[in-house]
Formats: structure tokens, sequence, C-alpha cells
């Protein structure tokens, strides 16, 4: 950060050229100035760090200046010269919002240190900002590792572009934040910002929730001139699939065999499995894979960037602190490293949960609690055995997303949903055998 430049007033033009020869020699960057005036009329330019200004001046003095720089919304801390006797405008001028206030004559030390002080807040200020700053553009999408900062600057790069994209990553990579970062990023930002959420899709009339039944408009004709998000496209039931693909060929939806108004949107789809795989099984079609198949972003699990996940898990807890209106706990070196030797399979919708509930005290100590963290396999156990042990608590887990959908987690799964009712019964004779 460059020195920040300060600002000198006073009528007096002796003492306001001692004054700059004194904090020029300091090392500092100074401008004079001889009314207030002048001086306020320059800091939209110049944005001075500090202003020292004199107390006593004629037409506009210290105090006029500091609550016309309040009023024009500069916050710019300002350290208040005054004469003896003049205490009480002094302390009007702390209350205006002033830094400090310096009594004549003042040691030249004293006033240095004064100056010092004043600095370190114009520059802490300015750090905050720029953190808040970095934060607004990053969303949740917080991380220092080298793939995070790629996956910004790619997303960044590819927001303004009129191309539709494909997110791949595993279930709590922040796909949705991503695809919310594309959109506010974009040209269609004042427009719709809409989801469908393909795993939740009901069995029956899901076409009138996507595409509208002549009575109720769907949710893609919502998406018009902005960004229709398809997440989860991977388990979009493949009935479907011929008549998606037909309105992301025209951006249009037929209704009574009319073809409706040009809809112009944009297409950001999301997938927890590559779909060339759920090409391959026959899930998929190939050709609607090619339509949406613009671009495609990966996101990194949590596990292959370990360094930001106390990062991460620290933003979580100052969010539910602030929502449950507790201290926001601190981490330790031991909390740090519990946390990266984690898996975390379900990656920043884990890690969120684990923060709510070390704010909330309902671990019995260490960053992972360990009720959440997964039960171990039973090493004794045969290769069989292992692989149903692994296969039960990824079907627990996918069930407990879905809040017990069958038919949505054998969407998730990939595998037909008696499959899955014969699973979840093989798990369950698994559980009573152990």
């Amino acid at each position: 950060m460059t020195e920040p430049l300060i600002f000198v007033v006073d009528d007096d033009a002796d003492h306001l050229e001692s004054l700059v020869d004194l904090i020029s020699a300091a090392g500092h960057d100074t401008r004079a100035f001889a009314d207030a005036p002048a001086a306020l009329a320059a800091v939209p330019e110049a944005r001075p760090g500090l202003i020292l200004t004199d107390l006593r001046m004629p037409g506009m003095d210290g105090i006029a200046l500091l609550a016309a720089l309040t009023e024009a919304g500069h916050d710019i801390p300002v350290v208040v010269l005054t004469g003896h006797g003049d205490v009480d405008h002094a302390v009007r001028a702390m209350r205006l919002g002033a830094e400090d206030f310096l009594e004549k004559p003042y040691d030249a030390d004293h006033l240095l240190q004064v100056i010092a002080r004043a600095l370190t807040t114009t520059r802490l200020k300015a750090e905050v900002a720029r953190l808040q700053d970095r934060l607004e553009q990053q969303g949740d999408l917080i991380g220092e590792s080298r793939p995070m900062a790629e996956l910004r600057r790619s997303l960044t790069e590819l927001a303004p572009l009129d191309i539709d994209v494909i997110l791949m990553g595993e279930t709590g990579t922040g796909k949705e934040l991503a695809a919310r970062l594309l959109h506010r990023q974009s040209p269609r930002a004042t427009a719709p910002f809409v989801i469908v959420n393909c795993a939740t899709l009901p069995d029956q009339g899901a076409e009138a929730v996507l595409f509208g039944d002549g009575q109720a408009a769907g949710l893609i004709p919502q998406a018009a001139g902005g960004t229709l998000f398809l997440d989860q496209i991977d388990t979009l039931a493949l009935a479907l699939q011929p008549k998606l693909l037909r309105v992301l060929q025209t951006r249009q939806v037929e209704q009574g065999g009319q073809a409706g108004p040009p809809l112009g949107f944009r297409v950001l789809a999301s997938a927890s499995r590559p779909l060339t795989e759920a090409i391959a099984e026959g899930r998929f079609r190939e050709d609607l894979y090619y339509r949406i198949a613009g671009y495609a972003v990966d996101l990194p699990a949590l596990r292959q960037i370990p360094g930001d996940i106390p990062l991460l898990f620290d933003h979580f807890l100052g969010l539910a602190a602030a929502r449950h209106g507790r201290e926001k706990p601190a981490l330790g070196f031991q909390d740090r490293k519990v946390l990266q030797a984690h898996h975390w399979p379900g990656n920043a919708h884990e890690l969120r949960l684990v923060a709510e509930r070390r704010v909330l005290g309902l671990g019995r100590g260490g960053a992972v609690p360990p009720a959440h963290t997964p039960p171990p396999l039973d090493t004794g156990a045969t290769l069989r055995d292992l692989v149903a042990q692994y296969e039960a608590q990824e079907i627990a887990r996918v069930l407990d997303r879905c809040k017990g959908n069958t038919e949505a987690a054998a969407r998730i799964l990939g595998i037909p949903r008696r499959t899955l009712n014969d699973k979840i019964a093989k798990s369950a004779a698994l559980r009573r055998d152990r």
C-alpha cells in the first residue's frame, strides 16, 4: 500500500509552512491548504488518508470542515489543532467524528505519534474494505489455494460470455454458488436466475413444472432473458430429456403445438458425476450433452484443497455465530489438523453443519464432532463386506440429503429405484448383524 497523503489546513502561513516541513521530514507526503474550502474541494481527486486542520479559521473553520466531510460521505480521519481555551470546541469536534485533537502549543514528537495512529486507522479501514470487497466477489467460494484462485478466475472470464456452462463437482463443492456468480457477473445480472433441481422433480407432472401447462408458466419460461440453472442434470428422467433438448435448441417452449415467444436465456448445468458415464450407461442423451456442453468447469472437493478447509470453516463459524447470537469459537492448531485430516465426503455441506454444531456446543470438543464422523469400516472384514459397508453409508447419506425420497435418491445414485430398495433392505440387515 502506498503512503497515504496528508492534507494540512491552516490560515496562518508561517504555522502552515512549519507543520508541512515537520510532517514531510518524518517521511510523509503532505499537501498544504490556506483555507478549508480549498482542501474540501481537493478531497475527491486527491483522496487523502488524513486531514490535519486548525480549529479557528475565517469562513469555514475546522468544525465546519469536519461536518462537510461527513455530509459528503468522506470517511477520512481528521486531527484538529486547537488553541488554549478551545477544549470545548475540541470535544465537539470529537463528537462529530474527529480522530483526535491537539492543544497548542504541542510537542512535535506527540504530533507525529498522533499522526501515526491516525494513519494506522486509515490503513486498517482500507484493509477491511479490501477484504469485504474480496468476500463479496468470492461469495462462499472462499479459498487461497491455487485451485480456488483458478476457479474464480475461470468463472470471472466465463461470466460475460454468452456460452452455456457445465459445472462439475461432488455434492457440496459449491456448484450453485458458482452458477450464481456466473449470473451475477454477467450482462444478465438484473434478469431472472431460475433454478431447476432435476433430482427433485415429481414423478407425475414434471413436464408441467418445467414447461408449463397452459394455465401456469413453468420454471423454464420464467428464466426469459436471464439464466436457467439445471441443477443435478445427470439425474433428469430420461423421458424428459427429448423435450428439454428441443427447448434448449430453440430457446422456445411449445404449447398446444405452437411455439412460444423466444426466451433468450443462458443455460448453466451441474452434475455430480461425469455425464459421459451417464451416456455410456444409457441414462443421458448424448445430443443433450452436446447441446449444453459449451464449456465445463471442475470444482475441487475439500480433500483436494486441505489448506482452504480451516479458512472456510472459520467463515461458517462466523455465519453460524451471527445467526444464533453466539460468540464465534476460536480455532486452535489441533482444530486445524483435525479439519484437514477429515475426508469430508459431504464437502462444504458437511463442513457447514459441523461449524453450526461447534457454535451451538453440540460436539464433545474438537473441530469434527465424533457423532458426525462416519463410523469406521470393519478392517477385519472381507473385501465384499467392506464394499457393502461403504455402500450402506453412501446410501444413508444420499437418502438423508433427499429427505427419504427414494426416487430422487435413486436418480442421484444412478440406479433403478427397485435396486435401491433392495440395497436399503440389505443395509438394514447388515446393521442388525453388526
